[in-house]
């Protein structure tokens, strides 16, 4: 008798994020930056890499967009909705009050960022560690915001184009939001 051939084991699923997990975030964070932040995860779905990423250069608040430059993948344009906006504003006016002669390129800076001549990102707990306190995830709230919008669609995509997702993460979202429209492989006997 033949073996059988292995199959790898399946990626696991996005779980979606309990409702009331958001209400009254953004009043619970204390500086600017932690509130663009968390719309930035919780709205437009950056990752903590992405948003540690960014640049000044790459945001155009007359157009209302933000240009996300991904290593190995295409450019992804967020557009910032009206909160996003108001809030990038805040946190730009924060990051001049407190570091007016900042030379860092990036849109995301700390004390200690701001004045390094070599312009590192900030460190992921700078982002992680003030929605910890109000006991939330950047990666918890980028998947509840991709799984929320895959529940009102069954188009890939409409991910991919929004989040900026590849074809595989979109189809992964999409079983979990829709499992009795995406069939799944039996299991092996």
């Amino acid at each position: 008798m033949p073996k059988p051939l292995p199959l790898p084991l399946p990626l696991p699923l996005p779980l979606p994020l309990p409702e009331d997990h958001l209400t009254g975030a953004l009043d619970r964070l204390p500086s600017a930056r932690d509130k663009l932040s968390l719309a930035l995860a919780a709205v437009h779905a950056l990752s903590v890499h992405d948003q540690r990423g960014l640049l000044l250069d790459n945001l155009d608040r007359s157009r209302g967009r933000l240009v996300v430059r991904r290593a190995g993948k295409l450019n992804h344009t967020v557009y910032l909705d009206e909160l996003t906006h108001q809030l990038i504003t805040a946190w730009l006016a924060e990051r001049h009050r407190r570091w007016p002669t900042s030379t860092n390129p990036h849109l995301f800076v700390t004390a200690r960022t701001s004045a390094d001549d070599t312009h590192p990102q900030v460190h992921p707990h700078a982002i992680n560690k003030p929605l910890g306190r109000i006991g939330l995830q950047a990666r918890n709230l980028r998947t509840g915001r991709i799984l929320d919008e895959a529940k009102h669609t069954e188009d890939p995509v409409h991910l991919i184009r929004v989040f900026g997702l590849s074809p595989i993460t979109a189809m992964r979202y999409l079983r979990t939001a829709h499992p009795d429209r995406h069939r799944t492989l039996p299991a092996a006997p």
